[in-house]
């Protein structure tokens, strides 16, 4: 009777915690041992169909982390943003359904983002609250993305990480203290872009000494700073394993990659310049049209590197509804002589799917 009280008492508490959702019914009866929905009444069916995978998912995640989820977990998923967050003080977690990806995979998008939250939540636990912090941020994307692909075994899809890495590294050198900005890196978003970081330093420090060293790591957090972390949980200088990591970041080969399904991958249309040809010392703008089957292909998982000029660029949304494209504004050196020059484009999407394109601009006088 008194477990069942403060149950209630949770869910009531955490009523005021939710993100609020005027205006639509919801529904508090999807219940499991340790995972209660709050979900709208007209998805009702999602919530029935997933129960019992997010209460394996909690029993997965607590196992992994040595027991650091709440007993009970409050998940409420809405369909007007697409946000995640998480209370870890209120042991809620809100899920947004509004991604594109959601769309096309309403199941597979939900127990995705509540393993990858529910793992957040427990190395939150872990590491005494210490890993939100911003300068270990990012270890905590990544960590929570490895968690979560765990869980659905499709752990092959974080090696697209590295190559996000490659291009990030080329636009502003990675190393702990550019990382420490959350807002820098990452910003708001939670995906496999703002995760590569931390994936690939966690993959890289797992495979020399250890996958059961990575949550070591997170302890230590609770008690030590990041560097300080790095050199108790692997007994040697932080900065040798950043540099082990740079080097195989800086080395890697971006090439084709299909994880998933042919059809799921990006696959370019076409690529149009403003103006063409560009002008010396003018901008040239690139537009980017490719179709995207699994509604999983960020801008921001686009980059565009200028072989002439070396010059690597990350992508912005541009166009209308109805009319998307991918935007880079790429400025041309006024001494730059007239000719014919080429432009590799490299798309990654969520799946872990990689594509390398070409593209050829002119410059005229």
């Amino acid at each position: 009777m008194a477990a069942t009280f403060a149950w209630v008492t949770f869910c009531i508490c955490n009523f005021v915690f939710a993100p609020a959702l005027l205006g639509q019914a919801m529904d508090d009866s999807i219940v499991a041992k340790h995972v209660r929905l709050r979900i709208p009444v007209d998805r009702q069916w999602l919530g029935r169909e997933t129960i019992s995978d997010l209460e394996r998912c909690w029993e997965f995640v607590d196992s992994a982390t040595g027991a650091k989820l709440p007993t009970r977990v409050l998940i409420v998923i809405q369909w007007q943003n697409s946000m995640t967050a998480v209370d870890a003080e209120h042991a809620t977690l809100s899920i947004g359904m509004g991604d594109p990806a959601a769309s096309s995979d309403a199941k597979g998008y939900l127990l995705h983002s509540a393993a990858r939250e529910l793992a957040r939540l427990a190395l939150i636990n872990l590491s005494g609250g210490a890993a939100s912090k911003e300068e270990n941020w990012f270890l905590l994307q990544g960590m929570s993305e490895m968690v979560a692909h765990d869980f659905s075994n499709t752990v092959k899809r974080l090696g697209a990480a590295w190559a996000i890495c490659y291009y990030l590294d080329r636009m502003s050198p990675l190393g702990l203290k550019q990382l420490a900005s959350r807002a820098e890196i990452s910003g708001s978003q939670i995906d496999l872009r703002s995760a590569a970081p931390g994936i690939t330093l966690l993959t890289a420090c797992g495979e020399l000494f250890g996958r059961e060293r990575l949550f070591k790591l997170f302890e230590s957090l609770a008690r030590k700073n990041l560097e300080e972390s790095l050199t108790a949980t692997f007994k040697t200088q932080a900065s040798n394993l950043v540099n082990q990591w740079l080097a195989r970041v800086r080395n890697y080969n971006a090439a084709d990659v299909t994880i998933t399904t042919a059809e799921e991958a990006p696959e370019l249309n076409r690529v149009m310049f403003v103006p063409d040809p560009a002008k010396a010392g003018g901008t040239l703008r690139v537009q980017l049209f490719a179709r995207d089957g699994a509604n999983d292909l960020s801008p921001t998982g686009i980059f565009v590197l200028d072989e002439s000029s070396h010059l690597v660029l990350q992508g912005n949304q541009g166009g209308t509804e109805g009319s998307r494209y991918t935007q880079f504004e790429i400025p041309i050196d006024a001494a730059r002589p007239e000719g014919r020059y080429k432009l590799r484009l490299v798309a990654v999407d969520e799946g872990g799917n990689v594509r390398n394109w070409e593209a050829f601009y002119s410059i005229a006088r």
